[in-house]
């Protein structure tokens, strides 16, 4: 049911035009009372009176009681006689001074947006890797060093500017384990690479065999024999045949026994080569053998071409030549058959 139109009492004293479905901004002054005489004189007969109906030119007889709409006012209007005539503006949802709660304003980014790679950072990590490979080869090992140089700075640079750092920090780890790991490697190559000797020992070419197909023995295990290096080895010394493996080129040591007892060589000379670089494998045997060869008649008694005897050199080797500045080459005359004693003046 609704409340038909018409003037009301407000709750402030004063009336207020209801249009039938909200409170207007019309506002007059309530009517007073009249007074009692006069009420006693205009009694009626006591007939039930109509329901009076309001309307906007006439004012109820007596105070009506207070109307309770069935509508809200708007929060600006106000319980007392000024508040109709203040105009109500709407809320706006997201206004800057809203309650809290309201949503950003359109366009305003809510979340962080994700950081971009870096691309100098990449740079220096792929540069690392490549760098690493290439430390790891011999042969273009520096290349290799330098490019890990280079990585490492363009992965520490990047750190200082925008972008994620993790392709830097990657870098610059790889770099130093790369530096590490051809390190590492540079030393394995180098010790590959040398020979390790036990003492100066020069080593001798390989000595014709009397018969190739007797398997090669221990030296030491010849009876009476004792071993004795290169540097020891004089002339006069008597050697007993020693088949020597096909494989065994460097020789550090030779038995030698008593010159009464069966043996096939003696060192008959012993002489230094000049001062001066290593002239190579080939060279080095030539010289050595033409040394050996110029002083075989004056200790056989017979020249080379005439005599059954032979003869080798044991010759310095480019290790011990480098290392020990080892330059004797030690003549040796053999039988093809054992003997005893000296070979000296055999004239055979």
């Amino acid at each position: 049911m609704t409340t038909p139109a018409g003037w009301y009492d407000d709750g402030s004293g004063n009336l207020r035009w209801w249009d039938g479905q909200q409170w207007t901004a019309h506002v007059r002054a309530a009517p007073h009372p009249a007074p009692e005489g006069q009420t006693e004189t205009a009694a009626q007969p006591e007939v039930e009176p109509a329901a009076p109906v309001p309307s906007e030119t006439s004012a109820p007889a007596a105070d009506p009681e207070p109307f309770a709409p069935p509508y809200s006012l708007q929060p600006q209007a106000a319980a007392y006689p000024g508040a109709a005539t203040t105009p109500s503006y709407p809320v706006v949802a997201g206004y800057p001074g809203a309650a809290p709660g309201y949503g950003a304003a359109p366009g305003v980014p809510t979340q962080t947006p994700p950081r971009k790679i870096s691309v100098l950072g990449l740079i220096g990590l792929g540069a690392a890797v490549v760098g690493v490979v290439l430390a790891c080869v011999p042969p273009i090992a520096i290349i290799g060093w330098v490019v890990l140089g280079v990585a490492f700075v363009i992965s520490l640079v990047s750190l200082f500017l925008r972008g994620t750092k993790w392709p830097g920090i990657t870098g610059m780890g790889v770099t130093v384990f790369g530096t590490v790991l051809a390190l590492a490697v540079s030393l394995i190559s180098l010790g590959l690479g040398s020979t390790v000797e036990a003492d100066p020992a020069a080593s001798p070419s390989a000595r014709p065999s009397a018969d190739s197909s007797q398997e090669a023995q221990d030296p030491s295990e010849i009876e009476g024999a004792e071993m004795v290096s290169f540097d020891e080895l004089a002339v006069g010394d008597c050697i007993p045949l020693v088949e020597y493996d096909e494989e065994e080129t460097e020789v550090f040591e030779v038995p030698v026994v008593p010159c009464d007892l069966p043996h096939t060589d003696e060192v008959f000379y012993k002489y230094d080569l000049p001062e001066g670089d290593y002239p190579g494998d080939d060279e080095i045997y030539e010289l050595a053998w033409e040394g050996c060869r110029a002083q075989f008649e004056g200790f056989v008694g017979l020249s080379y071409d005439e005599s059954e005897l032979d003869i080798y050199p044991y010759s310095p080797t480019q290790a011990s030549w480098n290392r020990w500045n080892d330059r004797t080459v030690h003549c040796i005359v053999f039988s093809y058959d054992e003997v005893t004693g000296s070979l000296q003046g055999a004239a055979r």
